[in-house]
């Protein structure tokens, strides 16, 4: 897996999510149907799940239900709309394997890719979840912004751990930059979601350097958007802590 791919990849969703966010809720929302999408081209690859196909159709709809649910929910907290679609990305992954069978000694792997790239899917809507929690928009700008940064931090040396020192840091300090231009926040809450932000890139980095490194480029493209999903979760957290 090229580094450089996985950084790129990245750093492109998180200012997808930046900008879509900055517009308003619809146009994030759209934003993160668009990096699901994508990610669910890659994701059985990267995971290693005999039905492919399959695969990318339950991973698509898991992610499409979970930010439907979640934008049309009426009350808050938004994030409990997503939990009936983390009910059905199980629900169709158990199902797939027994109308789809894998083969002999691949059923165990093929049904958890399907599931841990489903709840990947499923939490990304928590992005517009933040969105909707009053007071919390600001976050998802910043929280994206801080991943934009560690995404290109996080290839600057050859060394992992400087690498790490240098995404740490710059995710924090972009957090707290935005806090400071976004009063809603403020700069201790903004540099912790930023930090928090930069970690979730940093710890899926560190687990893609521990698998073979796929040969296909949506694979590597996969990797990297799975940070920017999967932050979605953090963001919101610190939305309903900070702002409440």
């Amino acid at each position: 897996m090229n580094p450089l791919t996985r950084a790129t990849a990245t750093t492109g969703a998180a200012a997808l999510v930046a900008v879509t966010g900055y517009l308003g809720t619809r146009y994030l929302a759209i934003g993160i149907l668009m990096l699901i999408a994508l990610a669910a081209l890659g994701w059985p690859r990267l995971l290693r799940v005999y039905r492919r196909r399959v695969s990318t159709v339950i991973i698509g709809v898991s992610g499409v239900l979970s930010v439907l649910a979640i934008g049309l929910g009426r009350d808050e907290p938004y994030l409990r709309y997503g939990v009936a679609a983390a009910g059905a990305a199980v629900l169709l992954a158990l199902a797939a394997e027994v109308f789809f069978p894998s083969p002999p000694g691949r059923a165990v792997t093929s049904v958890t890719g399907m599931m841990a790239g489903s709840l990947v899917a499923v939490s990304a809507g928590a992005w517009v979840a933040a969105m909707r929690t009053p007071g919390a928009s600001d976050l998802v700008v910043a929280g994206a912004c801080a991943l934009a940064v560690t995404g290109i931090a996080s290839v600057l040396t050859a060394n992992p751990g400087i690498n790490a020192a240098i995404a740490l840091t710059l995710g924090a300090a972009t957090g707290a930059g935005m806090g400071l231009l976004l009063d809603s926040i403020g700069w201790p809450g903004g540099g912790l979601v930023g930090f928090a932000s930069a970690a979730s890139v940093l710890i899926v980095t560190e687990l893609t350097h521990r698998e073979p490194a796929p040969r296909r480029y949506m694979a590597s493209l996969a990797s990297g958007i799975t940070p920017v999903l999967a932050a979605g979760v953090l963001v919101y957290l610190g939305g309903r802590l900070l702002v409440g």
